[in-house]
């Protein structure tokens, strides 16, 4: 059997520049800068490469003066067709396998002691994003199997000491059914924690129950502690600032006040409840006939002149008038029908007022 010689052709820095092999009859020739890897130039013809290794072993593309094993610069290579910003490194992994898991990428940090890191990502841009991740379903997952007191899988630190735009973690979402940010303990433990300090002094935490601890206080927009309640007939027909009361013939109901001086007032329709309780768990969507009853607070409410002008710090009870307050002067049947204290004045007619519900 014969078998046709082929050239090899190793270029070192330390041969000339110019070098020749031969095959049969045809010759290989070109010419290189020491230290770059050598390519074919033509069909028989080679030259430097991209490729650039330094006399300590380090590997540089794009760049004469690597720092590292393998040392990638950007800044000097070409967007390929399709892309606008030029990419470093590109590895693909579309091979088929039997595993569910295919990596692409992965990084070790071999040494067992040391603050060591896998991957890491470094942008000076004031614009620019260290680490980006994409993908079908998981564009990020990080992981820890550690068992010291303070292991993290993913962190993410505002290093900045000034200005007020940093943020150390940052979720989004683009879908009206997606979550920006969502926390869980599979193993029943706190879900989220949040503290200030280094070492960190615990503020706030949310157990694995959903029960929430806060050390500061809890300040919403509105102003008032409303219950979730079914109210009788359309609850298109009510409206916020109405005044509501038991329903006595229906379970854990309310309707529009109708009668005045009712003992069963119950509170006001509220307009935007600072807290809101419900026998609903967080899964559970609100039924489309309930409202927030104002139980505790401030809360605009519908009132009435009928029986007098209202006077700030004037007490009120229900109306004639369907949802609407009014001042009480009838002390002998105002024990139990008191809904709260108006804090503005109305001089005549109806409308609507700011009212502190004060039920008594």
């Amino acid at each position: 059997m014969k078998y046709k010689s082929i050239a090899i052709l190793i270029f070192c820095a330390s041969v000339t520049p110019t070098a020749f092999a031969q095959s049969g009859s045809e010759e290989i020739g070109g010419a290189g800068t020491p230290n770059f890897i050598a390519r074919f130039t033509g069909t028989h013809k080679v030259g430097n490469s991209n490729i650039f290794q330094s006399l300590d072993g380090n590997v540089g593309i794009g760049t004469t003066a690597p720092i590292f094993p393998l040392h990638v610069l950007t800044s000097n290579i070409t967007p390929p067709p399709g892309q606008s910003n030029p990419i470093g490194l590109w590895v693909d992994s579309e091979g088929s396998s039997d595993s569910d898991i295919v990596i692409a990428i992965e990084g070790l940090a071999g040494r067992t002691t040391g603050k060591q890191i896998g991957v890491h990502g470094l942008a000076f841009s004031g614009n620019g994003t260290g680490v980006v991740g994409q993908g079908g379903q998981n564009g990020v997952v990080g992981a820890t199997n550690s068992t010291n007191t303070f292991a993290v899988g993913v962190i993410g630190v505002s290093e900045a000491t000034s200005g007020g735009g940093s943020v150390g973690v940052f979720g989004s979402a683009n879908s009206p059914g997606g979550t920006a940010g969502q926390f869980a303990n599979v193993a029943g433990g706190d879900i989220l924690v949040g503290g200030i300090g280094q070492p960190i002094v615990k503020l706030f935490r949310v157990d694995g129950h959903g029960t929430v601890f806060a050390d500061g206080g809890f300040q919403p927009n509105g102003a008032d502690f409303a219950e979730s309640m079914a109210v009788t007939g359309d609850r298109a027909k009510y409206a916020a600032g109405d005044l509501l009361v038991i329903d006595p013939t229906a379970n854990r109901h309310v309707a529009l006040a109708q009668q005045p001086y009712s003992t069963m007032v119950a509170g006001i329709y509220s307009t935007k409840p600072g807290l809101l309780g419900t026998t609903r768990k967080v899964e559970e969507s609100a039924p489309q006939n309930e409202v927030p009853l104002a139980v505790l607070g401030i809360v605009p409410c519908k009132v009435t002149a009928e029986n007098g002008p209202i006077q700030i710090g004037d007490l009120l009870v229900t109306s004639s008038i369907a949802g609407h307050a009014m001042k009480g002067t009838d002390r002998n049947r105002m024990l139990g029908a008191v809904v709260g204290k108006a804090l503005e004045p109305l001089p005549q007619g109806t409308g609507v007022i700011q009212v502190l519900v004060t039920l008594q």
